[in-house]
């Protein structure tokens, strides 16, 4: 139920359920008195009345609800049966005690009764649903826990209600039921769907045991009880019902036209045929029957016959025939609006039926399938086709319109485009309107399931949503929406009183002067415990006062009590003298201290007149029995003084109440901006009419454009709660990913049900935990933000240079940051403020008309909003990569404070961090590459109905593919290619694509089309089966998990079970692995060293860069067998000039100590030579091999598999291994040494540069030749990274690659 509509409806539901139901009572009584021949009394037809007073049109609101007809009327039936249900059992059970008691009862008690049970029920039913709301938020994701609190808390409210306290039961839980609904967010969005389904299954199972009693109850004695006369009673008492009820909803038309949504005479005759009669009656009769000073042949058996014939006749005729009276009023006719709209949607099912089918016709299991039988079952037919009559009826009507459907010129015979009449332009905006209305709904409902959106934030939006709904063609106001941040404007206000009140006397004393002791006593925090426990035990003085007053008891006493206020008001002034004597005129500066003295000022007297007026008038004497009681009580205000300590409580309470409103509006306004994002995506379905179309994106844009903007000023005025806000739902996101991740082992079989239960009963512990996050957090230093830029990938040294490079500038509002069409000067990080993003390029809101003078003319031009930049976001990144002109000018909305690198410093910063796993120019591409394929990706029908937040996750495993060549292969491994920058065209087609775009499935070719200072950038999605190897990005997500099993395979059961917690941090050495050194942690010693220097051989890393793409890992092993063998052959002194290009100093190298062949499986080989190796290092045996350790947490190479890049010569080349070495006659037991990463500054390397100069020299000189990059020195600290190949690569690396 609709909790906006129902309460919007609220007075026509009530006017009908309870007057209504009384005048309904009351025509039906007099038809049973004066129509039945049984001799019934008064009371015993207003209980039969009150009986079958009870609607329950449950088919009736379905069939509404199933045709599309007006929600409004639907509403006002179901809630108009959902009360006067629990009026009449109230009526009925007043009339039955009237009918079964011996006693008379007057008409004032009725009343009085009548208005107890229909008040107090409904208020507990109320309190008792506050109190289950309670309890549901403190449970997540309990599905069990929550659906066994619903159930408790229904049927505790019925017992203390019906039984305790006597009022109406049905009524408190119909009331828990409406404001449980109304905050149904409470409830786990988890487990809101089976908690639904719980409860319509608990009201079918009821509904027809209700029936199924009632039918045996009739057949065992009530049919024998049946006779002819009853038959005609029972038709017309039927008949009778439909007569009065028509009455009813005549008398109270007036008043139900003009309150709620109104009420039509068509709307009228429904309600009236619709007032179906079910299981409450029924209920109510079976009670009638049954009850002992009831005459069961008189009354109870024909209340059974009666009730139960109606029922029956009500559900046989008027819930078979009410569809026919919807077509004969009209009401069940379809608009045009909504019958292009189901269009719309057939012909987006129907494509998507056809790609189906293509794809389906080339699979090589299903190519031979009956594809005619498959297209005639797969057809889905129009839901709202109509017969020929209608279509005809259709057609007179189209043709009576001022229609001009397809047209001709009269001129040249040129087709015209359909023109629509303006009422039919109305009706599809207006149902184009509401649909995007509900499109809205559903995604605040899918993000409040997500965690991205607050229980109170998504009952406010959706409550937007309706209330726009119930206007025709109205749009969400964004007026309400922003009306969720103004913070109230008492909290300021009691916030500033309150703290200045906490505000502390500032007092300056020399410590050698002789007030110095006392000061320092006074501000003790001891001085004040004290002082308020004085306090304390003076209330209860001043409460034993008060007793003496009127208890005998204590009258003799009162001089004890008087005595102790006289102590306690000398406290009170010693207080005072101590603090003026230290505070001197500063004393008077404190709040408290004034009321310190009113207390002063009223307790002298006090004292006086107590001691003094029954010396001289006596203690029995009335007015001074008055003025002590007088004075006693003003010695209540002392109390106030225990509200100093509680300021600082008070003042925070305020801060975090005003910190959860600011809260929640920004949840509201993101919410907000978030579903126009989403709905946005959707209007090209709504309407087919692309001016409707347009005008709703453009009213969607605007909306959210304005509420980003209020968004970042809230976020400039409040930082912490904006960071607070950020902050949780990036920890909700992740904690989304782990959770689906888990619901995807456990459907793909690799995790158990108890085991998956566990690791998402961890999951949701941190959901539930966040629930209760602060409101707040504290801003971090500027510095802090570089650590969350993606490109800087927590480098420290390119941190550092950013730092020292960076300047930080403060900007004042409106000042102009960047203009349209000036040149790249670098980049901005904005730490703090606001900016508005404009462009004469009309894809905004146009704001304003700037006048500008270029070459002496006034021209005006029209500049529109892009978007709205706030803290953290960098400007100027595409620009510095393309040297492009500025697309947009930067104006600020707020003062702003960023940091500014210079265009100088940052090409600087291109060339010097250009080596590595990843280049800097290669990180700058892929985040700006991302950041435009997932707008790309959006518009794609394949990813219809994803959100942005799944785009984005899903191009996390993107790379960049090379584009030093002319040509670029698609190949299987891809699954999605987006051209970002530069152009490329289809040889087979001559289809050119200019960046950035989609770059379609049908294409697997492209020819590069490179410009002058114009890179072509290509981004790859890989696909999930058949991963690419590539450089740039390395895709350990989706082979990670059989790494893990992997290595932990390796080791005992025992082992394994004790090393499971450092798999995470074997991976993240496995990720951060440069070569095998770090896989290994081995140990190589000199003489190893000095042997393998001795060969001159150097081989190729196994990762390839943008320049090369491998299908699998093993052909990257291939490519390294080849090199090996050139290396090692006879060639090897010649080619070496040509292979050193590739070689250089930064890349990877593995040094091989060749052995005799290895036989049997792979693992078996690894184990054998890990066994080998462990030995001979534990029992210290001479030789190279004993300074190699492996660790047992470390990964071996089966797992290389699974790791894209790593420096590995797989053992499958061992016949070219063993005829070098047999050839050199090494050593046969050596068979793979890894090499400890190279370190320009350690002795390591400068005896290798000894032993090895013809090595060092090939090296420096391909460096040379890398596009005329300098080279980086790198630091101690930091081991030289393997090359890793960007845009810009060498043409000789790509041929010695290819060999």
């Amino acid at each position: 139920m609709e909790v906006h509509t129902f309460i919007k409806a609220f007075v026509q539901v009530l006017l009908l359920a309870l007057p209504g139901l009384a005048v309904a009572t009351f025509l039906t009584a007099v038809l049973a008195r004066f129509l039945f021949t049984y001799g019934w009394s008064w009371n015993e037809g207003m209980m039969f009345g009150a009986i079958l007073s009870a609607t329950d049109p449950v088919a009736v609101v379905a069939l509404l609800r199933d045709i599309g007809a007006s929600k409004k009327l639907a509403m006002v039936i179901e809630g108009e049966a959902l009360l006067n249900d629990g009026a009449a059992i109230v009526f009925f059970n007043v009339f039955l005690n009237l009918v079964t008691s011996d006693e008379g009862i007057s008409g004032g008690q009725i009343v009085l009764d009548f208005i107890w049970v229909v008040i107090g029920g409904p208020i507990i039913g109320f309190v008792m649903a506050k109190i289950t709301l309670f309890w549901l938020s403190r449970i997540f994701n309990d599905a069990i826990a929550e659906i066994t609190i619903t159930l408790a808390s229904t049927y505790i409210t019925y017992y203390i209600v019906e039984v305790w306290c006597e009022m109406s039961g049905v009524l408190a839980v119909v009331v828990l039921g409406l404001a449980m609904n109304s905050e149904r967010t409470m409830i786990s969005p988890e487990v809101e769907h089976f908690l639904h389904r719980f409860w319509e299954t608990m009201a079918y199972l009821a509904n027809t045991l209700i029936f199924i009693i009632v039918g045996m109850v009739i057949s065992e004695k009530a049919i024998f009880e049946l006779h002819g006369i009853d038959w005609f009673y029972m038709f017309s008492v039927y008949l009778g019902c439909f007569v009065i009820r028509g009455l009813v909803i005549a008398i109270f038309s007036p008043i139900l036209r003009h309150t709620g949504y109104g009420l039509t005479w068509k709307e009228g005759a429904v309600m009236t045929w619709g007032g179906l009669r079910g299981a409450v009656g029924l209920a109510l009769a079976l009670q009638v029957a049954h009850h002992d000073k009831i005459d069961q042949e008189k009354v109870g058996v024909r209340v059974l016959i009666h009730v139960s014939g109606v029922v029956f006749l009500t559900l046989l005729v008027n819930a078979t025939t009410i569809f026919m009276l919807l077509r004969v009023l009209g009401m069940s006719d379809l608009s045009p609006a909504k019958r292009m709209a189901m269009a719309s949607a057939l012909r987006y099912l129907q494509d998507m039926r056809e790609k189906t089918l293509n794809m389906l016709k080339t699979d090589r299991f299903l190519a031979d399938a009956e594809w005619e039988t498959v297209e005639k079952q797969t057809e889905i037919i129009d839901p709202y086709r109509t017969s020929e009559e209608e279509r005809n009826e259709l057609a007179m009507i189209d043709e009576s319109l001022d229609i001009k459907q397809n047209s001709c010129c009269p001129e040249c015979d040129a087709s015209l485009p359909p023109q629509y009449s303006n009422k039919e332009l109305r009706d599809m905006t207006n149902e184009a309107i509401l649909r995007m209305l509900k499109g809205e709904k559903m995604s605040y409902w899918r993000q409040f399931e997500q965690g991205m959106l607050s229980r109170e934030a998504t009952r406010k939006l959706q409550e937007c949503t309706e209330i726009a709904a119930d206007h025709k063609g109205k749009f969400i106001d964004v007026d309400d929406v922003k009306k969720s941040w103004e913070m109230p404007s008492f909290l300021p206000r009691v916030k500033k009183m309150v703290k200045r009140s906490i505000a502390k006397t500032s007092v300056d004393i020399d410590k050698e002067s002789s007030l110095w002791p006392l000061f320092r006593f006074e501000r003790h925090r001891a001085f004040y415990i004290i002082v308020y426990t004085f306090i304390l035990l003076d209330m209860v003085n001043v409460a034993f006062a008060i007793t003496s007053q009127y208890v005998e008891h204590f009258f003799y006493k009162r001089n004890i009590f008087r005595g102790l206020n006289l102590a306690f008001v000398t406290i009170y002034i010693l207080e005072l003298i101590l603090k003026v004597v230290v505070q001197r005129g500063a004393y008077l500066k404190n709040t408290w201290h004034w009321l310190c003295m009113i207390i002063i000022v009223v307790g002298v007297p006090d004292v006086v007149q107590s001691f003094v007026l029954p010396m001289l008038y006596g203690e029995l004497h009335g007015t001074v029995h008055i003025i002590s009681l007088v004075f006693i009580i003003h010695r209540t205000i002392r109390v106030f003084r225990l509200l100093e300590p509680t300021m600082p409580y008070i003042l925070h309470f305020i801060k975090r109440r005003m910190s959860q409103h600011l809260s929640y509006g920004f949840d509201v306004g993101r919410g907000f901006v978030a579903g126009e994002e989403e709905v946005r995506k959707l209007i090209d379905h709504l309407s087919d009419h692309k001016d409707i179309a347009k005008s709703l994106k453009q009213v969607s844009d605007n909306s959210r454009l304005d509420v980003i903007r209020c968004l970042g000023m809230l976020s400039k005025q409040h930082p912490d709660i904006a960071l607070s806000i950020k902050t949780r739902q990036a920890i909700r996101s992740v904690l989304n990913q782990l959770r689906d991740g888990i619901h995807d082992l456990l459907s793909d079989g690799i995790l158990e049900e108890a085991e998956g239960g566990k690791l998402e009963k961890k999951v949701e512990e941190n959901m539930k935990r966040l629930q209760s996050a602060p409101p707040s957090l504290p801003i971090p230093p500027p510095d802090k933000m570089l650590k969350n830029i993606y490109w800087l990938r927590n480098d420290t040294a390119l941190m550092d240079f950013i730092k020292d490079k960076a300047k930080l500038l403060n900007f004042d509002y409106e000042d102009v940051v960047i203009r349209e069409g000036d040149t790249c000067g670098g980049i901005y990080i904005i730490i703090s403020g606001m900016v508005r993003l404009e462009s004469s390029n009309p894809s905004g809101k146009p704001i304003v008309s700037l006048q500008e003078k270029p070459s002496g003319m006034t021209l005006a031009k029209k500049t529109y909003v892009l978007d709205f930049m706030t803290s953290g976001n960098i400007i100027g990144e595409m620009g510095l990569l393309t040297h492009k002109h500025r697309s947009a000018t930067v104006i600020c909305e707020t003062s702003v404070q960023m940091l500014y690198i210079t265009l100088e410093d940052m090409e600087y910063a291109l060339q010097y961090f250009s080596d590595g796993e990843e280049p800097l120019q290669y990180r700058l591409w892929h985040v700006c590459a991302n950041r435009i394929a997932a707008n790309i990706l959006m518009k794609q029908s394949a990813f219809q109905g994803w959100t942005k937040e799944k785009i984005k996750l899903r191009l996390e495993n993107s790379y960049l593919a090379d584009t030093s060549g002319r040509m670029f292969v698609v190949d299987s491994t891809m699954s999605d290619v987006v051209l970002i920058h530069g152009s490329a065209c289809n040889p087979f087609s001559s289809e050119e694509f200019e960046g950035p775009c989609y770059i379609p499935w049908t294409v697997f070719k492209l020819d590069l089309l490179p410009v002058e200072d114009t890179p072509v950038v290509i981004l790859v999605v890989p696909s999930d089966v058949g991963q690419p190897i590539h450089g740039g990005k390395k895709t350990e997500q989706q082979r990670g998990h059989g790494a893990f099993i992997n290595s932990l395979s390796q080791l005992c059961l025992k082992h394994a079970s004790k090393n499971r917690l450092k798999v995470e941090s074997k991976w993240k050495k496995v990720q951060s692995a440069k070569s095998l050194g770090t896989l290994f942690n081995n140990k190589v010693n000199q003489s190893s060293t000095d042997s393998i220097n001795k060969l001159n051989i150097e081989i190729p890393s196994s990762g390839t860069g943008l320049h090369q793409r491998a299908s699998s890992p093993l052909d990257a092993f291939s490519t390294h067998s080849n090199s090996l063998v050139n290396h090692v052959g006879p060639q090897s002194s010649s080619s070496g000039s040509s292979g050193d290009s590739h070689s250089t100093a930064d890349e990877f190298k593995v040094d091989l100590n060749f052995g005799s062949p290895l036989r049997g499986q792979k693992s078996s080989r690894w184990e054998r030579l890990k066994r080998r190796l462990s030995s001979d290092s534990a029992h210290g045996q001479p030789g190279n091999i004993s300074a190699h350790s492996f660790e047992s947490t470390e990964i071996l190479p089966d797992d290389f598999e699974y790791i894209e890049g790593g420096d590995i010569v797989h053992s499958d080349s061992h016949q070219h291994v063993d005829r070098s070495s047999t050839s050199m006659g090494l050593d046969r037991e050596h068979v793979l040494t890894p090499v400890q990463e190279e370190r320009q500054d350690t002795p390591v390397q400068e005896e290798r540069q000894d032993t090895a100069p013809d090595t060092a020299a090939p090296e420096t000189a391909s460096t040379a030749t890398d596009g005329g990059a300098p080279s980086r020195a790198p630091s101690s600290k930091m081991p030289v990274k393997g090359k890793r190949p960007g845009l810009r690569t060498n043409k000789n690396d790509n041929k010695d690659m290819h060999a």
